[in-house]
């Protein structure tokens, strides 16, 4: 992607992890040490995303929108899957002119918790682990060796930020620090990694 980004989805067998670095670039400039990547869109979902910094903030409105306007209509929080099912619909509807952002999804909800994978264009993928961005390719190698069923929320923590650090190492468009979004039944927290110089 022209604007760089690294961002990893994990699940765990009591929640998920996502997470993202902080460098917003554009043809090799940094253009901000601060973006932020990873949002939660209820108390039991959030999202990840990589891409044109104009689009994601765009869909991550559009996202909370459609969860709010779910539980008033329905009366409950929106689960994992419709939400991510909405959204592919919504990116598959503008598939001519594509929202410029790979998108991760996941969450817990009454059936466990749940990570998705999304491109431009809405194709939905359910998995255990997902990357995304210019810094993937590097981020993946680590989850794929180290990741496990069974792993607790600290040890996949600790994976998905070892992972991160890798990409930032790496790749030029990633970098400035790690945030992490941890999302379990009794809710959702984020935690900053600031990098020093």
């Amino acid at each position: 992607m022209a604007n760089g980004a690294t961002i990893i989805g994990l699940k765990t067998r009591d929640g998920v992890v996502l997470a993202s670095e902080r460098r917003l670039s554009y043809n090799g400039f940094i253009l901000s040490k601060k973006a932020k990547k990873v949002y939660s869109i209820t108390d039991h979902v959030g999202v990840a995303l990589a891409g044109l910094y104009g689009d994601v903030e765009r869909l991550v409105r559009i996202l909370r929108f459609q969860a709010k306007y779910y539980e008033i209509e329905v009366g409950r929080e929106i689960s994992v899957r419709a939400l991510a099912k909405y959204f592919s619909n919504l990116l598959y509807a503008y598939k001519l002119l594509p929202f410029y952002a790979e998108s991760i999804v996941g969450g817990v909800d009454d059936s466990g918790p749940h990570i998705y994978v999304l491109d431009p264009v809405g194709s939905l993928i359910e998995d255990d682990y997902a990357v995304a961005g210019s810094g993937g390719p590097i981020a993946i190698g680590l989850l794929e060796t180290n990741y496990r069923e069974d792993m607790g929320l600290d040890e996949a923590k600790e994976l998905v930020k070892k992972a991160i650090l890798a990409a930032i190492e790496r790749d030029t468009a990633s970098g400035d620090g790690v945030d992490i979004l941890v999302i379990t039944r009794e809710g959702s927290r984020f935690e900053e990694i600031v990098l020093k110089r």
